[in-house]
């Protein structure tokens, strides 16, 4: 049955989703070598255009001309960290929308330490990660497995708002959205949470697309606000996989096909396709 929460965030979707076909904002994606391709094809993909610098040098003037800034912390380099720190001083001075995709943060002192420091330094309008690593900045034990998230650490919708509450109590400390990845994907911005049930397995088989999530709520953040964004980000990703996997490809075809989908979804079918919960 629609709600009117539903509804209302449909509308927000399709509004979003019309403005960024109709401008083309410029993305700066500062992500790592192994996604980099997949992060700019998929904002390709929805209508936006992708800058992928990373160079200190150049960095700072990139971002001036940008929409908004995208930030992953993965396969991280001392050049990036640098240049990271300048782009994002530079972002938050002209107000641009920042999201930062805390990659690794629960497996690596130097990425927790430097993503605490980059959002005390920046303000990020939207924070991302899976759960293990959105666990870890939140000061809460985490179990991660590498940079991906640990069993122990998933959220499930059992009790949406009682997982959710660290979640929206640290939300509400950073005034920010955390965008939360897994089975059951999580938004909230301390006030209002979400959780998202589109996908499919084969998503956690292929690198790189929890980056592209965050590719793609930088794209829509660029034309929404912060809490939208994230939620279509995270429903649009799960749409498009959904369509991928049909007829059981094999991850090479269902690579491929994920692409193919991530052009062609209209608003329509994000409309009638979201799986959301409200907490």
């Amino acid at each position: 049955m629609t709600t009117e929460a539903d509804n209302k965030l449909a509308k927000t979707f399709t509004a979003i989703m019309s403005r960024v076909r109709e401008n083309e904002p410029l993305i700066h994606c500062m992500t790592h070598a192994i996604t980099m391709n997949d992060s700019a094809n998929a904002i390709l993909a929805v209508g936006a255009s992708p800058t992928m610098a990373s160079h200190p040098k150049e960095v700072e003037e990139i971002t001036a001309a940008a929409d908004s800034l995208v930030v992953n912390l993965g396969n991280i380099n001392e050049e990036r960290l640098q240049a990271m720190k300048i782009a994002g001083a530079r972002a938050y001075a002209l107000g641009l929308p920042i999201l930062l995709d805390a990659v690794g943060a629960a497996c690596s002192t130097l990425r927790l330490e430097y993503a605490r420091a980059f959002i005390e330094a920046n303000h990020p309008g939207i924070i991302k990660g899976n759960s293990s690593e959105i666990r870890a900045l939140c000061g809460l034990p985490s179990h991660a497995h590498g940079v991906d998230a640990g069993a122990a650490d998933a959220i499930t919708g059992m009790d949406l708002a009682r997982a959710a509450e660290p979640f929206a109590e640290y939300a509400r400390g950073q005034h920010t959205v955390l965008l939360i990845t897994g089975a059951m994907d999580l938004v909230t911005d301390g006030t209002h949470t979400i959780g998202v049930t589109n996908g499919t397995p084969m998503l956690g088989r292929l690198t790189g697309t929890g980056c592209m999530v965050g590719a793609l709520a930088g794209a829509w953040y660029s034309s929404g606000d912060a809490f939208a964004a994230a939620a279509l980000g995270t429903v649009y990703m799960g749409l498009a996989g959904e369509v991928a996997a049909k007829d059981n490809p094999g991850l090479g075809t269902f690579h491929m096909h994920l692409l193919d989908a991530l052009g062609s979804l209209t608003a329509e079918q994000v409309v009638q396709g979201m799986k959301i919960v409200y907490a």
